[in-house]
Protein backbone atom coordinates (compact mmCIF):
# COMPACT_ATOMS: atom_id res chain seq x y z
CA UNK A 1 0.00 0.00 0.00
CA UNK A 2 3.03 2.36 0.99
CA UNK A 3 4.46 2.27 -3.07
CA UNK A 4 0.33 2.80 -3.95
CA UNK A 5 0.22 6.05 -1.53
CA UNK A 6 3.33 7.04 -3.32
CA UNK A 7 1.79 6.82 -6.97
CA UNK A 8 -1.32 8.34 -5.71
CA UNK A 9 0.51 11.22 -4.02
CA UNK A 10 2.69 11.87 -7.24
CA UNK A 11 -0.40 11.84 -9.11
CA UNK A 12 -1.97 14.52 -7.01
CA UNK A 13 0.81 16.90 -6.88
CA UNK A 14 0.66 17.19 -10.57
CA UNK A 15 -2.25 18.37 -10.55
CA UNK A 16 -2.34 20.88 -8.32
CA UNK A 17 -3.43 23.24 -10.40
CA UNK A 18 -6.43 21.68 -10.98
CA UNK A 19 -7.56 21.83 -8.17
CA UNK A 20 -6.93 25.31 -7.14
CA UNK A 21 -10.38 27.46 -7.84
CA UNK A 22 -9.63 30.17 -10.12
CA UNK A 23 -11.49 33.09 -8.80
CA UNK A 24 -14.16 35.13 -11.06
CA UNK A 25 -13.70 38.60 -11.12
CA UNK A 26 -13.67 40.75 -7.94
CA UNK A 27 -13.90 36.71 -6.35
CA UNK A 28 -11.48 36.22 -3.53
CA UNK A 29 -9.40 32.88 -4.25
CA UNK A 30 -9.47 30.35 -2.09
CA UNK A 31 -5.70 30.95 -0.56
CA UNK A 32 -6.76 34.25 0.20
CA UNK A 33 -10.07 32.69 1.80
CA UNK A 34 -7.94 30.35 3.78
CA UNK A 35 -5.44 33.10 5.05
CA UNK A 36 -8.45 34.75 6.37
CA UNK A 37 -9.14 32.22 8.74
CA UNK A 38 -12.58 31.33 6.19
CA UNK A 39 -12.07 28.16 4.64
CA UNK A 40 -10.69 25.53 5.99
CA UNK A 41 -9.19 22.29 5.01
CA UNK A 42 -10.57 18.92 6.28
CA UNK A 43 -8.46 15.88 7.09
CA UNK A 44 -10.09 14.13 4.35
CA UNK A 45 -8.92 16.06 1.63
CA UNK A 46 -11.65 18.22 1.07
CA UNK A 47 -12.22 22.31 2.26
CA UNK A 48 -15.26 23.69 4.27
CA UNK A 49 -16.53 27.67 5.05
CA UNK A 50 -16.18 27.62 8.81
CA UNK A 51 -18.86 28.11 10.84
CA UNK A 52 -20.36 31.56 11.60
CA UNK A 53 -17.79 32.65 8.27
CA UNK A 54 -20.54 32.09 5.89
CA UNK A 55 -20.11 34.18 2.40
CA UNK A 56 -22.07 33.07 -0.54
CA UNK A 57 -18.47 33.64 -2.52
CA UNK A 58 -16.83 31.46 0.16
CA UNK A 59 -19.38 28.61 -0.43
CA UNK A 60 -19.54 28.76 -4.10
CA UNK A 61 -15.54 28.42 -3.98
CA UNK A 62 -16.21 25.51 -1.62
CA UNK A 63 -18.48 23.44 -4.07
CA UNK A 64 -16.39 24.16 -7.15
CA UNK A 65 -12.72 23.23 -5.41
CA UNK A 66 -14.63 20.33 -3.42
CA UNK A 67 -15.82 19.23 -7.11
CA UNK A 68 -12.40 19.71 -8.74
CA UNK A 69 -10.56 17.51 -6.17
CA UNK A 70 -13.42 14.40 -5.41
CA UNK A 71 -13.23 14.28 -9.24
CA UNK A 72 -9.35 13.69 -8.84
CA UNK A 73 -9.27 11.39 -6.10
CA UNK A 74 -11.82 9.30 -7.75
CA UNK A 75 -9.94 9.28 -11.03
CA UNK A 76 -6.44 8.42 -9.13
CA UNK A 77 -8.69 5.74 -6.25
CA UNK A 78 -9.78 3.76 -9.69
CA UNK A 79 -6.71 3.75 -11.04
CA UNK A 80 -4.36 2.86 -8.22
CA UNK A 81 -7.38 0.16 -7.00
CA UNK A 82 -7.41 2.01 -3.43
CA UNK A 83 -10.43 3.68 -1.87
CA UNK A 84 -11.11 7.45 -2.65
CA UNK A 85 -11.17 8.22 1.16
CA UNK A 86 -7.46 7.84 1.21
CA UNK A 87 -6.76 9.38 -1.50
CA UNK A 88 -8.56 12.51 0.10
CA UNK A 89 -6.48 12.07 3.36
CA UNK A 90 -3.11 11.20 1.58
CA UNK A 91 -3.62 15.01 -0.42
CA UNK A 92 -5.03 16.43 2.67
CA UNK A 93 -0.96 15.85 4.34
CA UNK A 94 0.50 17.63 1.36
CA UNK A 95 -1.89 20.75 1.26
CA UNK A 96 -1.22 21.11 4.57
CA UNK A 97 2.51 22.06 4.24
CA UNK A 98 1.25 24.20 1.43
CA UNK A 99 -1.11 26.47 2.75
CA UNK A 100 -0.90 29.70 3.64
CA UNK A 101 -0.52 30.83 7.15
CA UNK A 102 -3.60 31.45 8.83
CA UNK A 103 -5.29 28.25 7.31
CA UNK A 104 -7.47 26.20 9.84
CA UNK A 105 -7.20 22.56 9.43
CA UNK A 106 -10.06 20.10 10.45
CA UNK A 107 -9.15 17.13 12.21
CA UNK A 108 -11.11 14.05 12.69
CA UNK A 109 -12.28 14.85 16.14
CA UNK A 110 -13.97 18.17 14.32
CA UNK A 111 -11.33 20.38 16.08
CA UNK A 112 -9.68 22.69 14.28
CA UNK A 113 -5.80 23.43 14.31
CA UNK A 114 -4.11 26.59 13.01
CA UNK A 115 -0.89 26.94 10.71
Amino acid sequence: MAGAARLVLGALLSAWVLVVAVPQAGAASLDEYRAQGIIAERYDGLVEVRSGQTSADAERLVKEVNAKRLEIYRQRAASQNVPVEEVGKIYALEVAGKAPAGTYFRKPDGGYLRK
